[in-house]
């Protein structure tokens, strides 16, 4: 954005910097749903909150299952540098893992299979180099179908089930070295 500097209130113009991915085609080369940002003096963090149009079946990106997606991919942290070529690639990538493992108490394990993909986000990047040194940054992720915590009742999804209503998901804060960050 140029902003005029007689009057800082007017835009002159305004570009674009990074497309995300707004094509039918889920594209895994582009941001899917950019949440928050963090700037460095070398460029950009962005991570990503996929939401349903960005989601893929779980097991989607494994060759060789039956629904395997080439553009498959978890919530990313993506980083774009402004020295170099412009593209942005992904410097962190969200496993997913633990969803229906031993710390799921959703009561669908073994009943269906992990969330898909995507289901989980990466947001709130910030830049923690003044306490942790250089290219440090703290992350979350919330993973919206680790369930830790829940309210008796059926497992069933809205409008009914106290487990849905009142629940508590995984999730995790993160210290992540980027070097060059």
């Amino acid at each position: 954005m140029v902003l005029d500097p007689a009057d800082p209130t007017q835009v002159l113009s305004l570009s674009i910097l990074i497309e995300g991915d707004d094509r039918a085609v889920k594209d895994p080369t582009r941001v899917h749903q950019p949440d928050n940002l963090e700037s460095t003096a070398n460029g950009l963090l962005i991570t990503e909150d996929p939401g349903s149009s960005q989601q893929f079946p779980f097991g989607s990106d494994t060759a060789g299952s039956s629904n395997f997606d080439a553009n498959a991919t978890t919530a990313r942290l993506m980083q774009y540098r402004f020295a170099g070529p412009g593209v942005v690639t992904p410097a962190a990538k969200v496993n997913q893992s633990a969803d229906e493992g031993p710390t799921d108490v959703d009561g669908q394990s073994g009943v269906f299979a992990p969330g898909n993909l995507g289901a989980w986000e990466s947001s709130g990047v910030v830049d923690a180099s003044s306490v942790f040194g250089p290219g440090a940054f703290l992350i979350d992720v919330q993973a919206h179908t680790l369930w830790v915590e829940k309210a008796p009742g059926d497992d069933n999804f809205p409008p009914a089930g106290p487990d849905f209503t009142f629940k508590r998901e995984g999730g995790q804060l993160i210290l992540l070295h980027i070097p060059g960050a």
